[in-house]
C-alpha cells in the first residue's frame, strides 16, 4: 500500500505541474481561441488532478 501511495504522490506532484502550466497559458492567451483551447486543457488537467487526490484518499 505504500508504494501505491508513493506513486500516486508522484503523479500527483507532475500532473499538478501541468495543471499550473496550463493556468499559465490560460491567464497569457492571446486570443479568445486560444483561451478557450487553454481553458478545455485546464479543466481536463484539473479532473485528472482531483481523480488521483480521490485515489490517494482512497488508499490512505
Amino acid at each position: 500500500m505504500d508504494l501505491i501511495r508513493e506513486n500516486l504522490s508522484a503523479w500527483l506532484e507532475v500532473e499538478q505541474g501541468i495543471l499550473d502550466e496550463v493556468a499559465h497559458d490560460v491567464a497569457n492567451s492571446d486570443s479568445i481561441e486560444e483561451m478557450v483551447i487553454a481553458k478545455q486543457a485546464y479543466t481536463i488537467q484539473q479532473t485528472k488532478v482531483e481523480t488521483i487526490m480521490a485515489a490517494m484518499k482512497i488508499a490512505e
